[in-house]
């Protein structure tokens, strides 16, 4: 059947998350040793580690991804009180330096063209708060070419939880078969777009050495580059 639609995840699909993060918790932390005397190590630990307690406490909800509430967390941890002010600037910082050093994998932007070109609709589905993928989206200059989005913040669940999907579907009012779904997660892209008879797509750059050869075959296509999307539209 030909497709009429692709729903693509976000971070580690269209774009790399490490380095743009890696950036931010340094500016995160230039700020702070000038407030606090610590070290990067500790920094790190405790920056971790409140990032556990908040995925643990919130698991399966957009806000378990809230900096603002890891930064509170932290902040509570290293001043044993609330200070408002220097968590706004941690978070403030923090997105202003990830924002700025994200960039688009080779070949998104000419893959996403030539699917907006042949008026196949377009939609994001993405763990995390709809204002700040807002932004991502709108920083990486992908704005004229998404039509959809579909954020866990909305959904009310991350995935692979079918309500994710289901959305995008009914927001682009397109059937299962008639869509791919393209990420990098197998247990939550794969697992939760093959639930609901999307067809899936596996990008995967690296070989993953957590992953058999077993745990490939669950998506219905691997590729490496995301030009391939490209190639399954057109068979």
């Amino acid at each position: 059947m030909k497709k009429e639609g692709v729903l693509f995840d976000l971070d580690n699909t269209l774009y790399g998350y490490k380095l743009p993060h890696q950036k931010a918790l340094n500016v995160v932390y230039s700020f702070l040793k000038k407030e606090i005397q610590i070290s990067k190590i500790k920094f790190i630990r405790l920056y971790d580690l409140s990032k556990q307690e908040i995925k643990r406490e919130l698991s399966g909800t957009a806000s378990a991804h809230n900096r603002i509430l890891y930064f509170q967390r932290l902040i509570e941890k290293t001043h044993n009180t609330v200070h408002p002010h220097i968590i706004l600037k941690l978070y403030n910082l923090y997105w202003n330096t990830f924002l700025k050093n994200m960039k688009l994998d080779r070949g998104v932007l000419e893959t996403l063209k030539r699917i907006h070109k042949d008026k196949i609709k377009i939609a994001i589905v993405s763990d995390l708060t709809t204002n700040i993928q807002l932004k991502k989206i709108k920083k990486l200059g992908l704005t004229r070419y998404i039509d959809f989005l579909v954020t866990s913040e909305e959904a009310g669940s991350e995935k692979p939880h079918s309500i994710m999907f289901l959305l995008a579907l009914n927001k682009m009012r397109l059937k299962p078969e008639a869509t791919l779904f393209v990420g990098d997660d197998l247990s939550k892209d794969i697992a939760g777009s093959n639930a609901v008879g999307i067809e899936s797509v596996l990008i995967s750059r690296k070989k993953n050495k957590k992953l058999s050869g077993e745990d490939y075959k669950k998506a219905n296509h691997v590729i490496k580059d995301i030009k391939e999307v490209l190639k399954i539209l057109n068979e």
